[in-house]
């Protein structure tokens, strides 16, 4: 199994680097969870095995994808400025990843 991991990983980052504006991998280990992806929800923590995604109510457009052993990939949107005198649309909450991501630019 552990073999399986090693080879899906990267087939599974090169898909998610594609998909979203904006990727990082994490630690999200804990010694007392191993194998498992910790995250503070703030009032509760949430463990994610191998495959487990989660999104991050406090934030627009976040989401965490757990690739075992306490790695994870947390995907958002991008935080470029819009264009002089103008403004983003607010996120879309409700819309699934990257989906969400995408904001009008509104120019007054």
């Amino acid at each position: 199994m552990f073999t399986l991991k090693l080879a899906v990983i990267p087939l599974i980052f090169a898909t998610l680097c594609q998909a979203g504006p904006l990727n990082s991998l994490n630690n999200y280990g804990d010694s007392t969870y191993p194998d498992r992806c910790v995250i503070d929800m703030g009032n509760s923590l949430v463990m994610l095995k191998f495959g487990d995604v989660i999104k991050l109510d406090n934030l627009p457009c976040t989401m965490v994808f757990c690739a075992g052993d306490g790695w994870g990939m947390l995907q958002t949107c991008t935080h470029d400025p819009p264009p002089d005198e103008c403004r983003y649309s607010n996120f879309d909450w409700d819309a699934a990843y990257p989906k969400c991501c995408d904001r009008r630019v509104i120019c007054d």
